[in-house]
């Protein structure tokens, strides 16, 4: 059987294998209010490591596995246990296999967001846009706009994955998951002068935290994507139903 629904028509590849040989993105570090990063990750296994988040957008042109997409998100320094990343707290995503793939096998909180990556001369620019959050961020580049970016982690991407319960409200299982495409991916990265914005949508703003960001430093790459698997780091919740589950098996 198929790991994924619906079974007679999978919505992504059974293998999970997709990549681009035709990908673009643009990665921006700003820096965030240190109370506000320390709030968001109060509410996850993950521990602060320096008040600042990464604003990335990439799009694949021409892709196998997944129809051609653009997304991103906000990915935040932090550690579990003894392993450094970037702990992905929000992602937006604008179709809906590239939506399932992210979400269910690896916990990528991936919603729907109409984006885009467009250069021009040197001058890159992205969006994120949907009816709580508006992400705009820029980049130009060349001999003149090389600005280093300081060494603030951002993979691999440490993800909480969550299975919701059929019975109840409570979770199912929720677990840890790292996962690095920038291990498998092959893009060449141009650094650049960086500039960000958080906008509100017409629904409000989830990333309200954000709205006084500075951009520090910022990059565009463009080359060959490629996807990659997870590794399970850890199990933070087995709930009630699961653990039912478990038990009436072994007593068969």
């Amino acid at each position: 059987m198929t790991n994924n629904i619906p079974v007679h028509n999978p919505l992504f590849p059974p293998s999970m294998a997709y990549g681009s040989e035709d990908a673009e993105g643009i990665s921006v570090l700003v820096e965030v209010d240190e109370a506000a990063v320390r709030g968001l990750l109060a509410a996850t296994p993950f521990s602060f490591v320096s008040a600042h988040a990464w604003i990335e957008v990439i799009a694949l042109r021409s892709a196998w596995g997944v129809e051609p997409f653009c997304g991103g998100g906000v990915i935040v320094p932090a550690r579990y246990g003894d392993t450094l990343g970037g702990y992905y707290a929000f992602c937006y995503i604008d179709t809906d296999d590239a939506l399932a793939l992210g979400r269910e096998p690896f916990g990528y909180p991936k919603k729907y967001a109409r984006s885009h990556v467009q250069r021009t001369g040197r001058a890159v620019t992205a969006s994120m846009k949907r009816k709580d959050a508006v992400i705009e961020v820029s980049v130009i580049t060349g001999e003149t706009a090389r600005v280093a970016a300081p060494a603030v982690p951002r993979y691999p991407h440490l993800l909480l994955q969550t299975f919701p319960s059929a019975e109840s409200s409570e979770a199912l299982l929720t677990r840890v998951i790292a996962r690095d495409t920038a291990a498998t991916s092959t893009m060449t990265v141009e650094m650049g002068e960086a500039a960000a914005g958080i906008l509100d949508g017409p629904g409000g703003n989830e990333l309200t935290w954000m709205k006084d960001c500075r951009a520090v430093a910022g990059s565009y790459a463009r080359g060959a994507f490629r996807g990659a698997l997870g590794t399970v780091l850890g199990t933070e919740q087995v709930g009630g139903e699961l653990r039912a589950a478990l038990r009436a098996e072994a007593a068969q």
